[in-house]
Order: C-alpha cells, then structure tokens, then sequence
C-alpha cells in the first residue's frame, strides 16, 4: 500500500467515524420544544374487583360494549381509587401516551395553587387562554421552570410515570391522568397525600348551576342538543385531543377515561357516562338537591 492510498482510507476512515459520531449524537438530542417531566416509582393504581365497588356485572359490561369502536384506543374506570375497567384496543396499550388538552390546563391550575400555598403569594388570574402569566408566576415564586415544579409538586407525588411537556401541553399514559383524576375528586389529595392545597381543587370545579368557570379547563353539565342529562347532575367533564374525554362524577367516587375516538363517536356526551353511572348497584336516587349542599364550599 502506498503513501497516497493510506492517507485516503485514513480519511475515509476519519469521516466514517465522524459521521457515526453525528448520528450518535442526534439521535440522543430532544424534540425541540419537548420536555420530560420525571416521574415517581409508576406504580399502577390499585384494582379492585368491579362486584365490590358497586357495579352490576352485566350492566357494567353493556356500558364498556358502548366503548368498542374499532377507532377506540381504550377506556378506563376508577371507583373509590380502585381501577375496576381498563381497556385498550388495536396498538393502544399502558405505556400509549394520551395528549392532554383540557387536563393539562386542570394541571396548571393544580399547580399555580401548590405555588401559592408554599410561597405565601397571591395567584395571577387563573385562565388557561393565557397561560404565560401563571407558567411566570411560578417560576417567579420557586425558581423552577413550569415542567420541573411540576414533576416535584406534582407527578412525582402522584407515583406516576415520567411524561412529556411541550409549552404548558402534557402527554402522559392513560392511567396517569387518572391519578391526575383522583386530585381532582378528593379535593387535591392522592392515596391519603395531600398534594395540593384543600380547597382549591374545588374551586376550580364547576358552579353549582352547571356553569363553567372561565379558564379552569374543567366543563360543566354541557350535554348536546337532544341528549338527556347526566345521570348524577354533580358530573363534569374535560376533553383531550382526538375524542379523548375524561368524565368525574364526585359525588359517587366515579373517573371515567376514553380516549382515541374520533369526534363523531362523541356527538353524544352523556351515554357513555350514563350507561356506567346506572351500572352502580349503590347510585343515590336524583333528589335535586343544590350541589352545594352535598360539596362543602363547591
């Protein structure tokens, strides 16, 4: 081998090298704009058998039937805490990522509020339409960047799995924005934790009349035109992209999650939340009683 050909193999070989390096490299570079956001041990949420939390079997499976269009990801159900349904169709499964939309404002809500208790600060206006003013407020007030005060105060308590941020948007998998669910029902505690501050998370429910609350994220009784209304007239909603819907129903401990299914599927926004409303055995009789009757301060 001469002079002249080992210096051009060396130099094929350098680029080789240098071109694997690059390739190393940006294969490990994020998503610009993408955030993770750590989570806890992601443990899942305790299950429990459907009999036990009240639901009538036959009844409960005809309203899970109601889920099933093959464009459906999936659909999952806590009573009490305890997840007592959890279905996924075609490529969906645990670890499938379920975009946010409506929650992940209820998240920053959630979040201003812990803010606010541990610095002492009064809260910016709430309104997730503009969202800058309270992503600043706690940076402002903790010195942390929105995804990681919310990883610390919030996902890590929650024991749930890390998730990604991109703005104020979150994608996380389905059962972690149950536990999400679980703040939201038992006025900010999670498994006996209190995560955020008593009484805010009722403040962002919405008004006793059904209205909602300007800028929370979270949804009154808004039933569609020709549909009947919510079975338990405490029940309010959120919705995520892509037919995604998240129902709680505080007064019965109930969480429903579906999500994957087009708009269309969702054209009616009570008979799914009804059909599994009127599985329980132990559902009270409606007796028009004030909300704020039966939720202190709600």
């Amino acid at each position: 081998m001469n002079r002249r050909t080992a210096l051009v193999l060396l130099s094929a070989a350098a680029l080789l090298i240098a071109a694997g390096a690059w390739r190393w490299h940006t294969a490990r570079v994020p998503v610009q704009g993408v955030v993770t956001i750590a989570g806890g041990d992601a443990g899942g949420l305790p299950r429990a058998d459907a009999d036990a939390e009240g639901f009538d079997a036959k009844a409960l499976q005809a309203a899970v039937e109601l889920a099933r269009a093959p464009q459906s990801g999936g659909l999952l159900v806590t009573r009490h805490g305890h997840l007592v349904v959890e279905r996924y169709v075609g490529h969906a499964g645990v670890d499938t990522f379920v975009d946010g939309g409506e929650f992940s404002d209820a998240l920053l809500m959630v979040a201003v509020g812990i803010a606010v208790a541990q610095y002492g600060q009064p809260a910016p206006a709430l309104s997730s339409a503009d969202p800058g003013p309270l992503t600043a407020f706690i940076a402002r007030t903790s010195g942390l960047a929105y995804p990681l005060f919310l990883s610390r105060n919030v996902w890590q308590p929650l024991n749930a799995a890390s998730a990604r941020c991109v703005g104020i948007q979150v994608s996380a998998r389905a059962v972690d924005w149950l536990r999400v669910a679980e703040l939201l029902l038992h006025d900010g505690r999670f498994e006996g934790t209190q995560v955020a501050p008593p009484g805010w998370v009722l403040r962002m429910r919405p008004s006793a009349s059904g209205g909602d609350r300007p800028g929370t994220g979270l949804h009154g009784k808004a039933a569609t035109p020709g549909a009947e209304s919510f079975a338990s007239d405490d029940t309010f909603y959120m919705s995520g992209s892509a037919g995604t819907r998240l129902w709680l129903v505080p007064r019965l401990d109930l969480a429903i999650l579906s999500f994957g299914s087009s708009a269309a599927d969702r054209a009616d926004e009570t008979r799914l939340p009804n059909a599994l409303i009127r599985a329980l055995r132990d559902r009270p009789p409606s007796t028009g009683v004030d909300l704020r009757d039966l939720v202190p301060n709600h």
